[in-house]
């Protein structure tokens, strides 16, 4: 059996910028944050949950706490939700994505499943703006682990569930 896996922003939705710049603004709005860096591929663990602890490492010198932690990403999926009805065309499918999703399902000998560095309630806020279905799909988010790096071959992202391969 083979398996694809596929990221959501840039992959299956068309919305880098607009999670980058609501990712920003809500930690500015939420915790006076500035002058971040926001070139992700030079942090540690690209997932909104290790970018978030290196700035705040950064910036505090500590992880944020709990209350912290959950005030940002509300006020993070407030502002998509925001953005999404002044400006729907910012969560856009990137073309061919839902058609490659159902065709992959339905072959025998395809597995599917999602691995992102977005956080769960961002991620599937996105896929439902674009109108992509991944109901019974397995899925990894930003919650389920600190890092994605792939490159020691090793995934540090699991899957809640039985792959079935």
């Amino acid at each position: 059996m083979k398996l694809a896996i596929f990221d959501i922003d840039g992959t299956l939705t068309n919305t880098n910028s607009v999670d980058d710049g609501c990712f920003v603004n809500a930690l500015f709005e939420a915790h006076a944050i500035t002058g971040i860096n926001t070139d992700w591929a030079t942090y540690p663990h690209t997932t909104d949950s290790g970018i978030t602890l290196q700035i705040f490492r950064e910036k505090f010198g500590r992880a944020p706490e709990d209350l912290e932690l959950e005030k940002f990403k509300s006020c993070f999926v407030n502002m998509l939700i925001e953005e999404y009805h002044s400006n729907a065309s910012s969560f856009t499918e990137i073309p061919g994505a839902s058609v490659a999703l159902t065709r992959l399902k339905r072959e025998y000998n395809w597995a599917v499943a999602i691995a992102t560095g977005c956080w769960r309630e961002s991620a599937l806020l996105k896929l439902r703006a674009a109108k992509i279905d991944i109901d019974g799909i397995p899925s990894a988010f930003a919650e389920d682990g600190l890092s994605r790096d792939l490159r020691s071959g090793k995934s540090r992202l699991s899957f809640p569930g039985d792959l079935g391969c």
